[in-house]
């Protein structure tokens, strides 16, 4: 045997007898924020939109992305940071932009209680937009503004309400787009047709799927509101399908280019894959090809680094 062969086996084998919890992919951000969460004060002064929102990306002047939304932390970040500009300096240029922002959230809101990634777009980015978290995070603010809490003590009771209405109305379409199949609720996909509630596409590798990802905010936000027999029944059944799809016996191995999944039945801690196939809970892959695939050594190497496949993103509420 080779002497090069011989130091890859025996790394490999030293790779495989590494703790699992050493070999999961690092938290990686494949998408930068928003301009929003870094721009200085005066440039969100400059950058809000007439509508009242911001784009994500402060130097797009055409197409979608020139449009206000909420991916990627934008709007809410801008709103959060004017709001506590304002508690700190009392100028009110700082909470009418704010306010502005927060009835900007408002108006974007479908009639059946959901938010677009991004607003009067095309495409996938009109649908019901769960992933990335970006509708949670903006019922989150909603609620605080809702409560007049922390920063948004300034809020009149007219917003406040409006908020709580707003906030109401998202529960009510969260309620709405939890899956049923044969008959049992399950979890969410990461963005929901506007006009159907059910599970969308939006790029080619993000086919109508089960997230077990995007559920997991979903499930803690829900924690948070008065129960209902509903509600309880919804974070119940989200919980069984947590634990229904679980894996053990692999580990993810992130190497210096590639992620590979290896067998190993002595691995107990679960894990879990990012999207469950509707109707079978298999976990599925999907490439720039935009094929499902059931094994992510399937999928071209560039969608294997470049993306969250696995994740213990279940476990926090489990």
């Amino acid at each position: 045997m080779k002497k090069s062969t011989v130091a890859i086996a025996l790394a490999f084998s030293m790779l495989l007898s590494v703790p699992a919890v050493l070999l999961q992919p690092a938290s990686t951000v494949y998408a930068a924020d928003a301009s929003g969460t870094t721009a200085s004060l005066s440039d969100i002064l400059k950058y809000q939109q007439s509508d009242g929102g911001w784009k994500k990306d402060y130097t797009e002047t055409s197409g979608d992305w020139a449009k206000s939304t909420i991916d990627n932390k934008a709007t809410y970040t801008e709103i959060r940071r004017l709001a506590t500009e304002y508690k700190k300096t009392n100028d009110s240029r700082y909470s009418a932009a704010a306010i502005k922002g927060i009835n900007f959230l408002i108006n974007m809101q479908y009639s059946t209680g959901g938010w677009p990634q991004i607003y009067q777009s095309s495409g996938y980015h009109n649908h019901i937009t769960y992933n990335d978290d970006a509708m949670i995070n903006v019922m989150i603010l909603l609620d605080e503004v809702a409560n007049k809490k922390g920063d948004f003590s300034f809020i009149d009771s007219t917003l406040a309400s409006k908020s709580k209405l707003s906030v109401d109305k998202g529960v009510g379409c969260i309620l709405k787009t939890q899956v049923v199949t044969g008959g049992k609720l399950t979890a969410w996909g990461q963005q929901h047709d506007s006009s159907t509630l059910k599970p969308a596409g939006a790029r080619i590798y993000e086919v109508p799927s089960l997230s077990s990802k995007e559920s997991v905010p979903i499930v803690k936000f829900l924690k948070t509101r008065p129960s209902t027999t509903q509600i309880a029944a919804s974070i119940k059944a989200a919980e069984d399908w947590f634990r229904a799809v679980k894996i053990t016996g692999i580990k993810v191995v992130k190497t210096s280019d590639d992620v590979i999944v290896v067998q190993d039945a002595s691995v107990t801690t679960p894990i879990w894959s990012r999207f469950y196939e509707i109707g079978t809970n298999k976990p599925i892959f999907v490439g720039r090809d935009g094929i499902v695939k059931y094994k992510l050594s399937d999928i071209d190497q560039e969608r294997r680094t470049g993306y969250s496949w696995y994740g213990s993103w279940p476990s926090s509420v489990l």
